[in-house]
């Protein structure tokens, strides 16, 4: 990729609001229409054995199990009502599944968060119909989980609706079910929740005018902006678009996707990224001059699971989940076979 600077205020503002709508949920899997197919933000186990993933049918989400590998899916949980489960994160061990249920009522949007015991077969709710829970994470003690809430409703501003705002990161004891706000940001824009496998340290995307990745010290609520470094510029112009940023197991390196060209058409073309930690040596290691956004790091550090969107400029996405390694130069498709 050029590092080439280029300043274009077209490109900047498209790409401003461009991102702002994506990686806020307006192209994202959330607002699906009449999607069918695979959805955009698999999970991976923390063996990298098996994936979890959502799975639309005419709009609707189910969740799916299948080899990290590729293979037949499993079906685990359909919407018994209008709805759909998405947003699926494993326990560290591996027996439970942490996920959303989701709906909207009278142009309210609804986010439950919901856990499966794969031992039991059961599955309950952590948290009430009137929590907006937009993603969850385990911690690495399996004990506690974190997750992104929105404090409030607002009004859409063409009437059409209400739309949750003001979003914060909280800690959960799934014994006891005491919950406590971690931090006091009241952001329009946060995301991509993760936690450093010691656990000291929480990393997310924010979104003020422009997208911040951040890392959050958990026992001192110290937060801190990581930055890419100064001679890189994204392709998209001034404006820099780091989606859906996911950090290594060993917390060296972080990949995210970014904005690598424009095809022939004006449409742009997302690749993903990695680069150290404190935001030097970035790097493309992605080409498949589509849509390539949410890796997620295999165990090893090495590998890569992405999804790639083959029709990122159409009406519906068409999402399908590659397996990449960088350092090796390799690339394998995830073929999964849903059940009729």
């Amino acid at each position: 990729m050029s590092l080439k600077k280029k300043n274009t205020i077209f490109l900047s503002i498209v790409v401003t609001a461009t991102a702002l709508l994506y990686w806020t949920g307006t192209f994202a899997e959330e607002d699906s229409n009449k999607q069918t197919g695979l959805g955009r933000s698999p999970a991976l186990s923390a063996s990298g054995e098996e994936l979890a993933f959502s799975y639309y049918k005419e709009g609707e989400a189910a969740l799916y199990t299948a080899p990290a590998s590729g293979g037949e899916a499993q079906q685990l949980l359909q919407p018994k009502t209008v709805g759909s489960y998405i947003r699926p994160a494993f326990s560290p061990d591996g027996t439970k599944l942490l996920y959303i249920k989701e709906w909207r009522e009278e142009g309210k949007p609804y986010n439950q968060l919901m856990m499966y015991d794969f031992e039991t077969e059961r599955n309950k709710s952590l948290k009430g119909a009137d929590h907006y829970i937009q993603e969850a994470i385990f911690a690495p003690d399996g004990d506690h989980i974190f997750f992104i809430k929105a404090e409030k409703y607002v009004e859409n501003y063409y009437g059409d609706g209400k739309s949750p705002q003001d979003f914060d990161i909280y800690k959960m004891n799934l014994e006891s079910n005491e919950t406590k706000r971690i931090t006091t940001f009241n952001l329009y824009s946060l995301s991509s929740l993760q936690v450093t496998d010691d656990g000291k340290y929480l990393t997310y995307s924010i979104y003020d005018g422009e997208d911040f990745l951040q890392r959050l010290n958990v026992k001192n609520k110290k937060a801190e902006t990581i930055m890419s470094e100064p001679q890189y510029t994204s392709d998209s112009g001034d404006v820099s678009v780091i989606g859906s940023p996911a950090i290594s197991p060993d917390g060296s390196t972080i990949a995210f996707s970014e904005v690598a060209a424009t095809s022939d058409i004006g449409t742009f073309q997302y690749e993903v990224f990695t680069m150290n930690a404190n935001g030097e040596d970035v790097e493309q290691i992605t080409n498949f001059h589509e849509h390539v956004t949410e890796p997620v790091f295999f165990p090893n550090g090495k590998e890569l699971l992405v999804t790639v969107d083959q029709n990122f400029a159409g009406g519906q996405p068409d999402y399908e989940y590659w397996k990449i390694n960088a350092e090796e130069d390799e690339r394998k498709k995830i073929i999964i076979e849903i059940p009729e």
